[in-house]
């Protein structure tokens, strides 16, 4: 499970293992270990920079053919 709020409650936890299971929650987002994020912050700075006339898909294109 991820570290939403809902997830830490300790009824979930005691259902859980009532029926048998493991709770394992899943480690802390990190932006460093998702590979798309660093094209998506390169796409951002692309746009923020790019002619006020500039369409996204342009942007976009652009950016892909690099």
């Amino acid at each position: 499970m991820d570290n939403a709020p809902i997830h830490r409650k300790s009824k979930i936890k005691a259902a859980v293992s009532e029926a048998g299971h493991e709770v394992l929650f899943l480690p802390k987002y990190s932006p460093d270990l998702n590979d798309i994020e660093h094209d998506f912050s390169a796409l951002k700075r692309a746009r923020m920079y790019a002619e006020a006339d500039t369409s996204l898909d342009d942007i976009i294109r652009d950016y892909c053919s690099a």
